[in-house]
C-alpha cells in the first residue's frame, strides 16, 4: 500500500508541477510581461526556464522520498530512542528538496520578477512529494516519524484508505 501512495502521489505532484502549474503561467495569471509580445515570452519561459527548474525540483524530490522508504523499508530501529534518532534523518534528507528551490530559481530562472511565485509553488510541490508522501507511506515502525504523520494516517484511516 504504501508504494502504491508514493506512485499516485508523484503521479499528483507531477500533474501539477507539469501541467497545472505551467498553465497558469502561460495564462498570464501569474506575471504579464511588460513587453510587446507577453504570450510568446510567457511560453519562451515556461518552455526554457520553468520547465528546467521543474525537473530539477521533482527530481531531487522524488530521489530523496524514494531513498527515504528504502532506508526506513530496511531499517531495523525497535527501541525508542532508535525511532526518536530517525526524525533527524527526516529533516536532513529533507533539506535537500528545500536546497533544490534555491538551486532551481538562483540558476535556472531568469526572470526576478518571478521568484516568489516560484518559490511559493515549489514549496507546495516539494509538500506533497516529500511531506505528504513519506508521513502517508513510511513503513513499519517508522510511519509516524515525519511531522504530523500520526494525524495524517488517522485523517486516511477515518477516510477509509486502509493501511
Amino acid at each position: 500500500m504504501e508504494l502504491i501512495r508514493i506512485i499516485v502521489l508523484s503521479i499528483i505532484g507531477a500533474i501539477l508541477m507539469f501541467g497545472i502549474q505551467p498553465l497558469l503561467y502561460k495564462q498570464g495569471l501569474i506575471w504579464e510581461p511588460n513587453i510587446q509580445n507577453p504570450r510568446a515570452a510567457l511560453e519562451s519561459w515556461v518552455s526554457r526556464d520553468y520547465t528546467i527548474a521543474a525537473f530539477w525540483v521533482f527530481g531531487v524530490s522524488l530521489l530523496c522520498t524514494i531513498f527515504w522508504y528504502i532506508i526506513t523499508n530496511k531499517s531495523q530501529a525497535h527501541r525508542p530512542n532508535e525511532i526518536n534518532q530517525w526524525r533527524l534523518w527526516w529533516w536532513l534528507i529533507g533539506l535537500i528538496p528545500l536546497i533544490s528551490i534555491g538551486v532551481a530559481i538562483g540558476i535556472f530562472n531568469q526572470v526576478p520578477e518571478l521568484r516568489l511565485s516560484l518559490t511559493f509553488f515549489f514549496v507546495i510541490d516539494i509538500l506533497i512529494l516529500f511531506w505528504l508522501t513519506t508521513a502517508s507511506s513510511t513503513p513499519g515502525l517508522l510511519m509516524y516519524t515525519p511531522p504530523l504523520a500520526p494525524q495524517l494516517r488517522d485523517l486516511l484511516s477515518r477516510l477509509g484508505v486502509n493501511e
